[in-house]
């Protein structure tokens, strides 16, 4: 949503430069949820081309960031993932791959900032709650937290009006099944069979903290891509640390082709 209420429909969306790719690799402890504000922050523009910004990447919805982080990592790397995996029978590593794009998305476009719905079994207790759905600031906000009480957190920020008596337990699980049957969401499940034992199991797969530890990965690899276009070609770091990966490797592939050359 933006500033407004009004929903952010269209956005434009850069591939990461070297400058996040450093950010990332001088980071490695900062959590998934403020580095993909962070990056979202630096990468998004809105339709007009003003960059979105890092309060409003905050304010995306957890399902809309996922997508994105997607979005950018086939900009990024490309299509294909390539992972490796530890059978939970035999320990042995596998490696799997699969296309990016190939990820199912469940598309739920919101029409409003916030929801009612009435709660209640009896006539005389039933009574309208108010809830929103979680973002990346709700993500951030839990992130100390262990998992029943970021689960508690993340509930309480959310829901806005519980109608002037508190929820039950029951009432509260079906808030929450609404809220998910409502928030959009990236959900990818794995199904490996391991070549060493042949025991098949499903495995969730975090695209996005997969693409994080993909890029800080590379830091010595970035770091000696700088260095070789610094030496030939007389940039400053910053000059280069602009380009995006693509446009980096792309001059990096004619100065060894020159370089062969002579």
């Amino acid at each position: 949503m933006l500033e407004d209420g009004a929903p952010l429909r269209d956005v434009l969306l850069r591939p990461l430069s070297g400058s996040e790719e450093d950010w990332l690799a001088h980071h490695p402890r900062t959590p998934s949820a403020p580095a993909v504000t962070r990056l979202l922050g630096s990468c998004l523009a809105r339709s007009d081309g003003t960059p979105l910004g890092q309060d409003l990447a905050r304010r995306l919805l957890v399902g809309d960031r996922d997508y994105l982080m997607l979005q950018l990592r086939r900009l990024t790397l490309g299509e294909r993932v390539s992972a490796a995996l530890a059978c939970p029978a035999c320990s042995a590593r596998m490696d799997v791959d699969f296309n990016a794009g190939d990820v199912p998305v469940e598309w739920r476009p919101q029409q409003e900032a916030t929801y009612t719905m009435t709660i209640g079994r009896e006539a005389t207790a039933r009574r309208q709650v108010r809830y929103r759905l979680p973002t990346g600031a709700d993500q951030e906000a839990v992130l100390r937290l262990n998992g029943p009480e970021a689960v508690d957190m993340l509930f309480s920020r959310c829901l806005l009006d519980d109608g002037g008596v508190a929820l039950t337990p029951d009432e509260r699980t079906t808030v929450i099944d609404v809220m998910e049957e409502l928030a959009p969401r990236l959900d990818l499940e794995l199904d490996v069979t391991c070549p060493e034992c042949g025991h098949s199991f499903e495995v969730p797969f975090d695209t996005t903290a997969f693409f994080l530890a993909e890029i800080r990965g590379s830091r010595q690899q970035l770091l000696r891509e700088v260095h070789i276009l610094a030496f030939y070609y007389h940039w400053s770091e910053a000059d280069i640390l602009d380009l995006p990966r693509e446009r980096r490797r792309s001059y990096l592939s004619l100065l060894s082709d020159a370089l062969r050359q002579d």
